[in-house]
């Protein structure tokens, strides 16, 4: 219950901030408005403009191996997303502007826009030479027409500025920037002004690619999409298909570099295959010439026949022998290391053939990166390492295969001499003529198969597809228009709202005074006399007989709850009046309250016992010397000695404090304080004492003895708020007994007076 009570407070004093600083919330509104449509009516809007494109999927290799384990949920979509990294590259950007010509920005004012031109500027700028600045820094050229010629802004940052008036463009201007050089591409219009923004070209990559939104559809998907925003969706339409186009280059370019080096390596081989082709056939051509034989191949088909099948064998090994030889030397040559490797040459061994093209693939992929990265970049120095490793193993794999193909042939070779055994008796001529024209077949059937290697890589190289095919072609989002008035407005509306309301909370927060007076009230542990209000005639007598302005009325309702708190059983009560720091008007308090209960016909004695500060006789238009202080330090001095008329209402005396003594606590503690009182008793219906401020010095407390009631004055947002604190302390504490509260000096129109129930303050 307590916690929603105070929930309930707390909203109470929200609507009473609000409703007291309404101003600030309407002048912050309309401010904030016409800035958002100052900005709007300046600002040209941004545009999205998209497209999509989708990888195509290579037939079998790493990519499958780790499509299939993305499918698992082993891994992802990572080839997918190094392109996501090509797309977006220095490099990639640095190209497709080049071929667009996009290094410098061109406006025109359009009301209070600038509007962007993109294939037909007004303006094109030959900088002839430029001064430090120019080269270093971005620069604004501003070309406005006039009467009598041209006039030429130039801005580099916000205090550099030059402006020069020319007759004519024909000739150079002279500029902070340096010597420009201004061909107008159209006539221009006196009306408006041009503007031509002027970088470098790192400044203007770094501008596209912080613009620029490459990501992937899903996870593990191919297709990747392209987004770039700006007032401009003519040029980012453009410039996305142009990134596209110039990637897809590059990747044709990169996939023929493999089929080009094989065709090369080809073209190698063959010419040596042919050397050998020709010298094995001339041999043979000699043999028959030499042995004169007409028709020995008549004679040898047989044997040839029956020994067909182990030829044939011998031969493929042959073949495949030398094929793994010369990827072996290739791979020890030094000028061709860190090459791509000749691939889908022939060879049959399935685990080379892999390593291979695993090894090319990732030699490829280096290359890629390596246009957009440093020498020294880690993902590089990491690929060498692997190349490195690969490199090494393809060479084991190498030997391991070159040995397995040595063994088969020693066993063919076994066989083909078990069966040269059967037919030792033929002739000498003719066993030398067999092992002559099966080097010849061996080195021809190498030829047609370097030969067809040759022509399917041809006609791969002729048939390269695009890596990259568009799905949505670029193009501007119609709905993706930044700002929109509407919404600029709403959110200025809300900003309106929300920059006095926080100004307000760090009021209220860094604000430790008392401002609320419910808030007292609830937090106080004593009971709560009254407030008064603020006293416009900045008086120290705020009640007079026969007054009744707002002040006076307050101090009559204090009067009257002071009556109700006093026991009947209490005669000629003491009140002792105090605060908890200087400056809160306790003396301004007891002595009205003093003059209201004399002007109710009561005998009143207002005692000063502020000893340290007393200001009751400068209200009164007193002497301080003499009066209370020396009654309580001479015991020759007599009560009627003190007593002094206030010179305000005969039914009032005081009592002065007078000369301030060096020990104010000792001499309150004196028994004469304790005679004083029990004669003061005796002559008045009421005594009023002002005393000190209880939270700087311990007085007031050694007064307690002699006090029927207690009044605590606070100020209205004067006392600190954990001055309540203070109050409940002492309170709970029982320091001071039968403890009440009033709060001074808040405004006039929180009271409810003012409004017929009392005369307007004077």
């Amino acid at each position: 219950m307590e916690q929603n009570k105070n929930n309930d407070i707390d909203v109470r004093k929200l609507v009473r901030i609000v409703s007291e600083k309404w101003y600030w919330f309407a002048i912050s509104v309309a401010c904030f408005v016409l800035l958002g449509t100052a900005y709007y009516l300046r600002k040209a809007p941004d545009w999205v403009t998209d497209a999509s494109i989708v990888l195509r999927q290579k037939d079998g290799g790493i990519g499958d191996q780790l499509g299939s384990l993305a499918m698992l949920g082993l891994g992802g979509n990572t080839a997918a997303e190094d392109e996501v990294v090509v797309l977006s590259s220095r490099g990639l950007i640095t190209q497709a502007l080049d071929a667009l010509n996009l290094w410098e920005a061109s406006y025109v004012k359009d009301g209070f826009r600038y509007r962007g031109e993109f294939q037909n500027p007004a303006l094109t700028i030959e900088y002839l030479q430029l001064s430090e600045r120019g080269e270093d820094r971005p620069f604004l050229v501003y070309v406005k027409p006039t009467k009598k010629g041209y006039k030429v802004r130039v801005k580099s940052g916000f205090f550099h500025r030059s402006t020069t008036k020319v007759a004519s463009l024909d000739e150079p201007v002279e500029t902070l920037a340096g010597t420009l050089l201004i061909h107008p591409n159209r006539e221009l219009s006196r009306d408006t002004t041009y503007r031509v923004i002027h970088k470098r070209h790192e400044l203007v990559v770094a501008d596209y690619r912080k613009r620029l939104s490459v990501t992937l559809h899903k996870k593990e998907s191919n297709i990747i999409k392209l987004s770039m925003k700006s007032p401009m969706p003519d040029r980012d339409r453009v410039l996305l298909h142009q990134l596209i186009e110039q990637y897809n280059l590059n990747a044709i370019v990169d996939k023929n570099m493999l089929a080009s080096n094989t065709a090369s390596f080809i073209d190698e081989r063959m010419n040596i295959i042919t050397a050998e082709l020709s010298e094995a056939e001339k041999t043979v051509s000699q043999y028959k010439e030499k042995n004169k034989i007409a028709d020995i191949e008549t004679q040898a088909r047989l044997v040839l026949e029956a020994n067909s099948v182990e030829q044939q064998a011998l031969a493929e090994i042959e073949t495949q022998l030398n094929l793994v030889d010369y990827i072996d030397e290739f791979l020890h040559s030094e000028s061709k290391q860190g090459s791509l490797i000749p691939a889908n040459i022939g060879i049959t061994d399935a685990a080379l053939e892999s390593s291979l093209s695993e090894y090319n693939s990732i030699v490829l992929q280096r290359m890629r990166i390596q246009r957009t990265a440093t020498a020294n970049n880690p993902v590089l120095e990491q690929m060498d390492l692997q190349l490195a490793s690969m490199r090494q193993n393809i060479i084991a794999t190498i030997s391991s295969v070159r040995e397995s193909l040595r063994i088969r042939q020693r066993n063919l070779m076994a066989q083909d001499t078990k069966f040269n055994r059967q037919i030792q008796n033929a002739p000498e001529q003719e066993r030398e003529y067999v092992r002559i024209v099966r080097d010849q077949k061996i080195k021809e059937q190498l030829y047609l198969f370097l030969y067809e290697k040759r022509e399917e890589n041809a006609l791969m190289l002729a048939a390269t597809t695009i890596p990259a095919k568009i799905l949505d072609v670029p193009q501007r989002d119609v709905r993706s228009q930044t700002p929109k008035l509407k919404n600029l407005l709403l959110m200025c509306f809300v900003l309106g709202l929300l920059f006095p309301a926080v100004l307000l909370y760090l009021y209220t927060l860094l604000n430790n005074k008392i401002e609320d007076v419910k808030d007292y009230e609830r937090r106080v542990k004593a009971p709560m006399l009254g407030e008064i209000v603020q006293n416009s005639r900045q008086a120290h007598i705020a009640i007079r007989e026969g007054e009744s302005t707002v002040s006076a009325e307050l101090f009559r309702l204090i009067r009257t709850n002071l009556r109700f708190m006093i026991s009947s059983e209490v005669k000629n009560p003491v009140i002792l009046v105090t605060s908890c720091i200087n400056g809160e008007g306790k003396s301004y308090i007891s002595s009205n309250i003093a003059l209201s209960l004399a002007i109710l016909g009561k005998k009143v004695a207002l005692v000063g016992l502020d000893i340290r500060k007393p200001m009751i006789a400068q209200y009164f238009g007193l002497s301080q010397k003499g009066h209370l202080t020396d009654y309580l330090a001479e015991p020759t001095v007599s009560i009627d000695d003190i007593i002094v008329p206030s010179g305000e209402h005969k039914n009032l005396d005081l009592l002065p404090c007078g000369t301030i003594p060096p020990n104010p606590a000792e001499l309150l503690q004196t028994k004469r304080l304790e005679e004083l009182f029990k004669e003061l008793r005796k002559r008045y219906d009421y005594i009023i004492v002002d005393t000190a401020p209880v939270a700087l010095v311990s007085d007031t407390y050694l007064l307690d003895r002699i006090a029927d009631l207690t009044i605590f004055v606070s100020r209205y947002k004067y006392t600190p708020t954990e001055m309540i604190d203070y109050i409940n302390q002492i309170v709970d504490q029982e320091r001071m007994h039968h403890v009440a509260c009033v709060l001074n000096g808040t405004k006039s129109n929180r009271t409810g007076y003012g409004y017929g129930y009392g005369a307007k303050e004077k």
